[in-house]
């Protein structure tokens, strides 16, 4: 809850929501553990006295909650066909396929979901109807600048993940700052640094050339006025919210309106199912490991999954794995498959 405060306490600062407030949230078409983070931001923001609506697509599942309101619009996904498309592409990753062509391929299909969001007139005019204060956008989702110009409102960055690329406007550094995707550390010899160039300026290359000009090319097609660049969007933010820790990120110069908070999921303990409180206690005194890649991320190849699975083997302590992929041939008996955990309660045991 002091997390839930000091987020608030940000946004007040910034954007003046010091009365109750109208939020909207433009979350990712996919990537559901997104949304579960916006939920739980939801939820401290009516606690507060603020209202907030998420803009998702009709055939997004989604149970109904006190906390939030849901504004619909004619999507490119619905939850199944999402899912399905986010797991195809982690199989390609891991099957050793570039993750940037994946990863393009990803961005390729969020901008036509913008260009189906932006173009819903019912959509559009309701939207603008709500005359809300504040837009919260997460970077995976880029239409959310796009809507905000659209609508004219004050807008803030949240973002789930580790998305804090030069477009933000930070600098770089690239003798000892990664960029992402580089496999490298901030200690660097010359011909790391000299790789590390590189993929920075394919990365630059992609975003100016590939990527932000998609976005350019919709707010045209729907004549938005007045006209602005994608990167004057971004780096118009009045706050950048990162939802991880400096304990996790290499050292790199940063900017006043840039703020870490992660944690924001974490809270006491509750008490685990039998099951889990069970498979808990008999770790006793060497422990269990808990290994997740996030709900994003629910299958792996058959060799990656064969590796790990030899790995975890090894280990002297008690495994459970999140895992949804055929079972390993050599899964040891030590590690335990499950297709959901109490992660939270398990690490506060």
């Amino acid at each position: 809850m002091k997390l839930h405060f000091q987020i608030l306490t940000l946004l007040w600062c910034f954007v003046d929501i010091s009365k109750a407030a109208k939020i909207v949230v433009v979350p990712p078409i996919m990537f559901e553990s997104h949304l579960y983070i916006f939920k739980t931001l939801a939820k401290a923001l009516h606690e507060h006295g603020h209202e907030t609506a998420f803009a998702v697509s009709e055939g997004r599942e989604i149970p109904s909650s006190d906390y939030f309101r849901l504004l619909r619009y004619p999507g490119f996904f619905n939850s199944t066909t999402a899912d399905e498309f986010l797991q195809s592409k982690m199989m390609n990753i891991f099957s050793g396929r570039l993750t940037a062509l994946e990863l393009f391929d990803i961005l390729e299909h969020y901008s036509k979901n913008c260009d189906i969001m932006v173009g819903s007139r019912g959509f559009i005019a309701q939207l603008k109807k709500e005359k809300f204060d504040l837009l919260l956008v997460d970077p995976n989702e880029m239409c959310g600048f796009v809507i905000a110009h659209l609508l004219g409102v004050k807008y803030a960055v949240f973002s789930t993940g580790l998305w804090y690329p030069t477009e933000v406007g930070a600098p770089t550094p690239l003798a000892y700052v990664p960029e992402f995707n580089s496999l490298l550390t901030d200690n660097m010899n010359l011909f790391q640094r000299i790789t590390n160039i590189a993929v920075y300026l394919v990365s630059r290359f992609g975003v100016n050339f590939l990527f932000l000009p998609k976005y350019e090319r919709i707010m045209l097609k729907y004549k938005i006025e007045p006209e602005r660049s994608m990167y004057d969007l971004i780096q118009g933010s009045s706050l950048w919210m990162l939802c991880t820790d400096v304990a996790l990120e290499f050292p790199r110069p940063t900017l006043p309106n840039v703020v870490y908070v992660g944690g924001i999921l974490t809270k006491p303990a509750s008490v685990l199912p039998e099951d889990f409180m069970i498979w808990a206690d008999g770790a006793k005194e060497r422990g269990f490991v808990l290994v997740s890649f996030g709900a994003g991320v629910k299958y792996l190849s058959d060799d990656v999954a064969h590796k790990l699975a030899g790995a975890l083997a090894r280990l002297p302590q008690k495994v459970m794995w999140r895992y949804s992929g055929k079972k390993p041939a050599n899964l040891g008996n030590n590690t335990r498959l499950v297709e959901w955990m109490p992660q939270n309660d398990l690490l506060g045991e």
